[in-house]
């Protein structure tokens, strides 16, 4: 018997809806299914469209049947509610033939009857705060919990979420097997943060990646057409960094072979249009989806072929989500294109491709956020709203996310100051009246952060359609690819009535999405050594000039301006530029024999560090991407959750093993435009 027929013959009933219209297992599958029948824990790593979902579901559905067709056995928890959906429509086929019942559970579709549970129920990690909350018993014979895509909120708010709602899970019901589903990560621990006894399943699968990269000239819309063309592609996913890009854009590609087929997908539109605009896609043999990242990431609408980068991700574990989500039936490599607007751009997409191939990711060490804790605080205190709760209860929810509890109780002690949480009787604990009607309402269970001026909802006045959602108001602006203007705003309802314009071009202003802080500290070695490749790995170039000093850091914008205002508060003339050089004044040379130089990396004190994240909280607190309740903690774990999102200590012991090397500047001027500059072009690149 060879090993798919043995794994065949462990599936009877769950085989042939599961896998029937497959000609083989894939390698994950074939990794897989057995553990999983075992009833170990698993986190199952492997790239995108490489099957891990039946991989799980099928084994999990198998060991349950049949004993318990009729009860709520399996929780299945994904990021975004455009994955929920997805999910909802890739396993409705087979549950239905196997009897059992499926529902699903986000914003969008809240309805779930204790009374009428199905066998399994998918959800978001927000739903499943809201569940656990109200209806707690229902997890008491739980059997399954799958993670699904956990790659995508870990070391965030919402991963730090979710693990704690997994530990008060466990309070409720210690019996439960994990599974967990990543796409390619380098970090093999994902799975410990979030469950016990987690065996790694991992498949090293890389294909060839075939891009294609372009300017974003005044005709680059029609460039990617025609590439497009030349291809065959006729449907296509098109991610964009921020939603204003996405809007404005979908105006311009509305050009043939796509002409009335272009559409935007995004969490701030209107549920019917969302899923209306998966619909088409879904059922369209042509089509181009205009999404973001941040957002839809994930989004499976059918079989894509081919994927549009507009502008570079922000790191190299998006560029591969969004790669893999389209080029689902070509076995032996990718094809992507991507378009820059400067040389930079282009280096950074070459860059990132190539470690996309290598599978180097050089993700962000994890650390946790301390903006969960009053979050999390106030919608346990909810779930325990009958009978209060105490001080020791939490420190028993927090303790293995955090390994201790000062934090936590500090938290505490700030919202009993505050008045948000009151002590009915001495010791225990209850939210105040105002507070429980807030969670009443739902808003307590989400950690994505919003915007601080609030949003507006958006309804079309020639039919009452309620349109989606906008965060600032113009006069224009664009919306579900369309142009609006401006009929009339109700502040008190938070109401925007807009009426649609035709002729109104795609420069319109719209909204943007929320900032972030680029990509980690440490893919700075590794663009270094693309620009300089006979330096040692830890030795960056420095330059004397007009009796400055010039040092290359590329350590990006964010890192640039916190290291920069940093130094400068030691009395260090230094100044960023672009997030790749720092610039330093005479009083920062050390003369020699051999001229000057930096004989060292400048390191700032971790006080300098922390008096900058102090003086910029609202700034970094948007792009640092804090969580919706970092405004609840008390200021000095404000400066602590951004430090540790900065992973300022991590930082600072990078920057200590970083030696300078002294070089003339006309040399290094000429790597910089031998590596940025295509061959032939004979313009100057700005580093």
């Amino acid at each position: 018997m060879t090993a798919e027929q043995e794994i065949r013959s462990s599936l009877p009933r769950t085989w042939f809806p599961f896998f029937g219209h497959f000609p083989r297992l894939t390698e994950v599958q074939a990794r897989t299914i057995l553990e999983v029948l075992a009833g170990k824990n698993l986190v199952v790593i492997s790239p995108a469209a490489s099957g891990k979902t039946e991989a799980v579901t099928a084994p999990v559905v198998e060991r349950l049947l049949p004993d318990r067709r009729n009860r709520f056995s399996v929780l299945y928890i994904s990021p975004t509610r455009a994955l929920v959906n997805d999910l909802y429509r890739r396993l409705s086929q087979p549950l239905e033939y196997l009897g059992l019942k499926l529902a699903r559970k986000t914003g969008d579709h809240p309805r779930v009857e204790e009374s009428k549970l199905p066998f399994m129920l998918i959800t978001t990690p927000e739903s499943f705060d809201s569940l656990l909350c109200r209806h707690t018993r229902i997890f008491k014979e739980l059997v399954v919990v799958i993670l699904d895509e956990i790659h995508l909120i870990d070391n965030t708010p919402r991963g730090d979420q979710l693990r704690v709602l997994l530990e008060r899970l466990r309070f409720i019901n210690q019996d439960i097997q994990y599974c967990a589903l990543s796409a390619t990560i380098d970090d093999l621990h994902i799975g410990e943060r979030y469950f016990p006894n987690a065996t790694v399943v991992k498949v090293e699968s890389r294909r060839r990646i075939d891009r294609i990269l372009l300017p974003m000239e005044e005709n680059w819309p029609e460039k990617v057409a025609a590439e497009l063309c030349k291809r065959d592609c006729r449907k296509v996913l098109c991610f964009f960094n921020a939603r204003s890009y996405a809007e404005s854009a979908a105006k311009l590609l509305d050009i043939p072979p796509f002409r009335n087929r272009v559409w935007v997908h995004h969490a701030s539109l209107n549920r019917r249009v969302r899923e209306e605009v998966e619909g088409i896609m879904n059922r369209g043999k042509v089509g181009l989806l205009c999404c973001t990242s941040t957002l839809e990431l994930g989004i499976d609408i059918g079989d894509i072929d081919a994927v549009v980068l507009v502008r570079p991700p922000f790191n190299v574990s998006s560029l591969l989500q969004r790669i893999g989500r389209g080029n689902r039936r070509r076995a032996s490599y990718l094809f992507a294109l991507g378009l820059y607007r400067d040389y930079w751009e282009e280096f950074l997409f070459e860059a990132f491709f190539d470690c996309a191939e290598a599978g180097h990711l050089y993700e962000k060490r994890y650390t946790p956020s301390f903006s969960v804790v009053p979050q999390q605080i106030a919608s346990y205190l909810f779930q325990r709203r009958r009978i209060g709760t105490t001080m020791e209860s939490l420190r028993r929810v927090f303790l293995p996310i955090f390994g201790k509890t000062e934090s936590v109780e500090q938290v505490f002690r700030h919202l009993v100051e505050q008045g948000v949480i009151i002590a009915q009787k001495p010791g225990i604990y209850f939210l105040s009246p105002k507070l429980e009607r807030y969670v009443k309402y739902g808003k307590i269970h989400s950690n994505i952060q919003e915007k601080s001026f609030g949003n507006y909802e958006v309804y079309d006045v020639t039919c009452g359609r309620h349109l989606g959602t906008v965060f600032f108001l113009f006069r224009r602006f664009m919306l579900g690819g369309r142009t609006w203007e401006t009929v009339e705003f109700k502040e008190k309802e938070k109401r925007v009535l807009v009426r649609p314009l035709e002729d109104v071009g795609a420069t319109t202003k719209v909204f943007e999405g929320t900032g972030t802080v680029g990509y980690g500290y440490r893919i700075a070695l590794m663009l270094k050594n693309r620009l300089f490749p006979d330096l040692e790995p830890n030795q960056f170039p420095c330059f004397q000039e007009g009796g400055h000093v010039f040092l290359v850091h590329l350590l990006g914008s964010s890192y640039g301006f916190l290291l920069a205002e940093a130094l400068g508060m030691q009395g260090v003339d230094v100044t960023d530029l672009d997030g790749k050089l720092f610039v330093f004044g005479p009083r920062r040379e050390r003369t020699t024999g051999q001229g000057s130089y930096l004989d060292s990396f400048p390191v700032p004190e971790m006080w300098a560090i922390r008096q900058v994240v102090q003086k910029n909280l609202g700034s970094f607190s948007d792009s640092l991407g804090s969580g919706a309740f970092f405004w609840l903690l008390p200021k000095e774990l404000q400066v602590e959750d951004h430090l540790l999102a900065f992973d300022a200590v991590g930082l600072v012991d990078f920057l200590k093993g970083i030696e300078p090397v002294l070089m003339p500047a006309e040399k290094v001027s000429s790597r910089i435009v031998r590596n940025l500059v295509p061959s032939g072009e004979k313009r100057p690149a700005k580093l």
